[in-house]
């Protein structure tokens, strides 16, 4: 008997009968894993082998990861840091062997020069401090002595992101234990931890676009500190000396320094009440000095009093030259003032210059 094709109406061959034995359904099996094999790259079927050698690798490196008591990644210890550290990247290779797309991350041409630096273009990048924030999502960020708490979208972003780590954890915890069962096949497909990859990315770069524009912001309120203090010393330059605007200007940017003072330096007792009397009263000894008129002051004692006061003004000179030089370069001012050790030594000179 032949069959008409639908097509243009030729003769097709004869149908062959269908194979309902065992021996059929043994031949589909053998040609569908033989298929699995060949197409290993898709997002379904079994595991290509190099997949599987990663897949491997990324479970090895998990069972290192160090827990804390509430059953967390331990991010705080440096044995944790640094065992987080090598999961993460493992996870980001496993990712590339599997032919998985990276999360959107444009966002990131948007961030501060700082922040680029440490996220240089669109590729994953996953950071242990990243993770560490999601975990950490409802503490409170103290810098220079102000508190900044993360936003509800924020933490909201960190949940989504605890979530789909716990899941990915778990999938590797149900191919270790295949492993440790003797079983030759994993107890996830393919395509299951393909879904836990992607859901773990994407939840990773909205966290992170979240998290660290937030930083950026926060950052930016605490060098308003220093900001303000570049601002006035450079108006300073700008104005006519002895004009009220210059004075106004001068007692703002002293203002300005005692604040700082009393913020970053954390050498000395960190006062905040040393105000421009103390400047303008060192700069009528040393113009009276100049003068021969030391007020009453003679030999020692006038060489003492010129020498303090001397010191008071050479401070200032150089905490304004400190200012005039960071202005050029503020973003590279580490937010948290104390750090900055340039800083920190020109507000110790200040200090012990003023307050005498």
């Amino acid at each position: 008997q032949r069959v008409l094709s639908p097509v243009c109406g030729v003769a097709a061959p004869p149908r062959r009968p269908r194979d309902r034995s065992g021996a059929g359904a043994q031949d589909i099996a053998r040609r569908s894993a033989m298929l699995r094999r060949l197409v290993g790259g898709g997002n379904w079927g079994g595991f290509a082998s190099q997949e599987t050698a990663v897949v491997d690798q990324l479970c090895a490196s998990h069972g290192e990861l160090v827990n804390d008591e509430h059953g967390f990644a331990d991010l705080r210890s440096e044995a944790g840091y640094s065992a987080c550290a090598t999961f993460l990247t493992t996870l980001d290779r496993c990712a590339r062997t599997l032919g998985l797309e990276v999360a959107q991350r444009d966002y990131r041409t948007n961030f501060s020069a700082n922040y680029r630096a440490l996220f240089p273009d669109n590729q994953r990048h996953y950071r242990v401090d990243v993770l560490e924030a999601s975990i950490d999502q409802h503490s409170a960020i103290w810098v220079n002595g102000d508190k900044f708490e993360l936003s509800p979208e924020a933490i909201g972003h960190a949940e989504e992101l605890q979530t789909a780590w716990g899941e990915l954890r778990t999938l590797l915890d149900r191919w270790q234990d295949a492993k440790s069962d003797g079983s030759s096949a994993p107890k996830i497909t393919r395509a299951e931890l393909v879904e836990s990859l992607r859901k773990l990315d994407a939840s990773w770069a909205a966290f992170e676009c979240r998290y660290i524009n937030e930083l950026i912001a926060i950052e930016e309120k605490a060098r308003a500190l220093i900001i303000n203090a570049v601002n006035y010393e450079a108006q300073l330059r700008k104005l006519e000396k002895g004009s009220a605007a210059f004075r106004e200007a001068e007692v703002a940017l002293v203002r300005c320094i005692a604040h700082l003072n009393s913020v970053a330096n954390f050498k000395r007792k960190g006062r905040d009440d040393l105000g421009i009397d103390i400047l303008e009263s060192a700069r009528e000894v040393l113009q009276r000095c100049a003068c021969g008129d030391a007020g009453g002051f003679s030999g020692a004692y006038r060489d003492a009093a010129y020498t303090l006061a001397r010191d008071v003004e050479d401070a200032f000179i150089a905490m304004r030259k400190y200012l005039a030089q960071v202005g050029t370069m503020i973003e590279r001012v580490d937010p948290h003032l104390c750090n900055n050790s340039g800083l920190v030594a020109r507000l110790v000179d200040w200090e012990e210059s003023w307050e005498v």
